[in-house]
């Protein structure tokens, strides 16, 4: 029986994060096992060249990409990826093929309305969305759910958090915009960083500097010593 929170649980302003039993997440990602389907939180060479390639075009355009970024992510080969962000696990170019895939994890904003939770997320192939929580659990079958809060804030603070994610609705998800104050485009646990960043003037990870040059990841996000795990099917590292 697949494990998940009671909705009825559930603040405006929780985070929620799905996952598949099984698929290994190391301190930042981890490799799924094989699929005949790859849902938008698994990353392959392919997938991740094509999307660098299309990022790197797109930010020529814009004045205040700097050459060191651009210099970072063109060093940045899919190989090196992988073992970052896989954590401490040894890894190797035999193992890291084009048919490799890397699980980057994903983390979700909960805001309830008239009484029924909503989901708000940035989402591979669709940008940012908002969608009833019973859609967004028909859209990962099978999947577990974790249940975090931000803690130290009131209701209203926390409320603050969706409130200011739904600002974005419709914007592209860019996983390759490394800036988390850059809300020209999102990654999911990006999404969750900028909304709490610009409404409660705090970064969730005790990090202020934007600029960074890897991703901040769903399983840093749930690691944060202000983000309390209400809800748990199990070790999210591997259960």
């Amino acid at each position: 029986m697949v494990s998940r929170p009671d909705p009825s649980t559930f603040e405006s302003g929780d985070l929620i994060w799905p996952k598949k039993p099984g698929v290994i997440v190391p301190y930042s990602a981890g490799y799924a096992p094989h699929m005949q389907q790859v849902p938008t939180d698994f990353y392959d060479k392919q997938k991740f060249e094509f999307e660098k390639t299309a990022y790197l075009k797109q930010a020529h355009a814009d004045p205040d990409f700097t050459a060191l970024e651009e210099d970072q992510l063109n060093r940045l080969d899919f190989e090196a990826f992988a073992k970052r962000y896989h954590g401490s696990q040894a890894l190797n170019k035999e193992s890291l093929g084009s048919g490799s895939i890397v699980y980057v994890g994903h983390v979700a904003i909960i805001e309830i309305l008239d009484g029924k939770p909503f989901v708000i997320e940035a989402i591979s192939g669709q940008g940012v969305i908002r969608h009833s929580y019973e859609d967004w659990l028909s859209s990962r079958p099978g999947e577990e759910v974790w249940h975090g809060r931000v803690t130290d804030l009131s209701k209203e603070q926390r409320s603050e958090i969706p409130a200011e994610a739904k600002k974005y609705v419709g914007r592209p998800y860019e996983f390759f915009n490394l800036d988390l104050n850059d809300d020209a485009g999102f990654y999911c646990s990006k999404l969750v960083w900028l909304a709490i960043f610009r409404k409660l003037h705090f970064a969730i990870d005790g990090n202020s500097d934007s600029k960074r040059y890897f991703w901040f990841s769903p399983k840093q996000l749930m690691n944060a010593s202000r983000v309390q795990v209400l809800y748990s099917p199990g070790s999210y590292l591997n259960h």
